[in-house]
């Protein structure tokens, strides 16, 4: 299984792209999961 090799420029692109895409669905959950607490909260 031979894996194409990658030059370390475009392997740093890529994990920077990726953590950053993390990071935006992470906020994404947590802005969810604060809007169902606030509106839990309030409509009571």
């Amino acid at each position: 299984m031979n894996q194409p090799t990658h030059n370390q420029d475009e392997l740093a692109t890529r994990r920077k792209a990726a953590r950053r895409t993390a990071l935006w669905v992470a906020a994404i959950a947590v802005a969810v999961y604060v809007v169902f607490i606030v509106s839990n909260t309030v409509g009571k």
